[in-house]
């Protein structure tokens, strides 16, 4: 069934669609809807402001007794009229999706509160609609994340006309360390800071952070500003050793929970080692990676850092954390930390998978020949022939 909204009586009263809107045929409600809907459009004054109120109250109501077919035609029409009568736009907004989507799409008669109120309590498909809109403002937006719908969240941030507010942005930074699918529509924001850029600099892929380099005001001296500046809040943690208890006191024998290598066991990590206690640090590793501390100690000040990387990358440490212990381990010697350096490193590490990093320790475990693994870790990165690498280092 569909309306023929151009064949319809001219109702020059409201007795004319009062009368009209006893008739409970299926043509009769088809044209009074047509009919009332245009009434809405005109740029004269047909009806009276009360009749107006009225007929917009017959309407409402028939809405709730036509077929599916007659609301869908009736949402299409009402969806780009900025006349259009605000409760009816709202009660089709909360029809099946069939129904409302082009008014969640399209109606500019919606307020925020009419969307919110959608966003909450209606259906995935809904939240999805409101995020297309022309214009999506900061409190829609704030409710649309907290959907926590990925596929709401992905679809807002791909629409350019979203507003966010900062704190809203820095939470989907945040999550995008562990929600991949965040990561290429948040690079592609217009309204993405170069702070925040820097910031998912630490997880994002190789493609990623050519991304960033080529598209935000962040060039490699303050890239490199940016993560000392991580690494420094990381080192100076409230507490240090002592928020953990006496970390000296603790023994290789009871380090399974501590090696978790969550945020808080790894910034306890970096906490023995900024305390000095390099034995005991390179026990706490030794444990986790199964490395003799002979071999330990060599990785840890070898010059370049390739082999910590491999070690730390092996147990799937946090960036941040290996960046802090590499910085720790590269203030003891001789070289320190070069500028950029604490780029390339992280860079590295972050390119470096985990599985070739296990498979190059293993191959340690079995012969301290660090430096030929090294090698082909390092040759598999660039080249991207991981499983090459990793059957190589297995045939060792």
């Amino acid at each position: 069934m569909s309306i023929n909204w151009r064949k319809r009586p001219k109702l020059e009263s409201l007795d004319a669609v009062l009368e009209l809107a006893r008739d409970k045929s299926n043509t009769s409600r088809e044209i009074l809807l047509a009919t009332i809907t245009d009434l809405f459009a005109e740029t004269g004054q047909i009806l009276s402001e009360s009749e107006r109120v009225l007929s917009e109250d017959i309407l409402r109501r028939l809405v709730e007794d036509v077929e599916v077919t007659v609301r869908q035609a009736l949402a299409e029409r009402l969806s780009g009229l900025d006349t259009a009568p605000r409760r009816l736009v709202a009660t089709l907004a909360s029809d099946e999706i069939g129904v409302a989507m082009p008014i969640l799409m399209r109606s500019k008669v919606l307020r925020d509160a009419d969307l919110i109120e959608v966003i909450r309590h209606k259906s995935m498909e809904h939240r999805l609609a409101v995020t297309m809109r022309d214009s999506v403002s900061r409190d829609v937006s704030d409710s649309l994340v907290e959907s926590g719908e990925e596929s709401v969240v992905v679809a807002l941030l791909q629409n350019e006309a979203a507003n966010f507010r900062p704190a809203t942005l820095t939470r989907l930074v945040d999550e995008s360390q562990t929600n991949l699918a965040y990561q290429g529509p948040l690079l592609d924001r217009d309204d993405l800071s170069p702070a925040l850029a820097a910031r998912m600099y630490w997880w994002v892929s190789a493609a990623l952070r050519a991304h960033i380099l080529e598209h935000y005001d962040v060039d490699a001296a303050a890239l490199d500003d940016a993560m000392e500046a991580a690494v420094h809040d990381v080192l100076g943690l409230e507490g240090g050793a002592d928020a953990a208890g006496d970390e000296s006191a603790l023994n290789v024998g009871t380090l399974d929970e501590l090696l978790a290598m969550s945020e808080v066991a790894g910034n306890r990590l970096v906490a023995v080692l900024r305390d000095g206690e390099v034995t005991l640090f390179q026990a706490l590793l030794g444990k986790q990676t199964g490395l003799r501390p002979t071999l330990l100690k060599r990785l840890m000040f070898e010059s370049g850092g390739e082999g910590l990387a491999i070690a730390c990358r092996s147990v799937d440490m946090p960036p941040k954390i290996f960046s802090a212990i590499y910085r720790l381990t590269r203030a003891a010697s001789d070289e320190g930390v070069a500028r950029g350096d604490l780029v390339r490193i992280t860079s590295l590490y972050l390119d470096i998978t985990p599985d070739l990093a296990r498979e190059a320790v293993r191959n340690w475990r079995r012969d301290p020949n660090y430096l030929w693994a090294i090698k082909q870790v390092m040759e598999a990165t660039k080249s991207g022939d991981v499983e090459g690498a990793r059957a190589t280092l297995q045939s060792a």
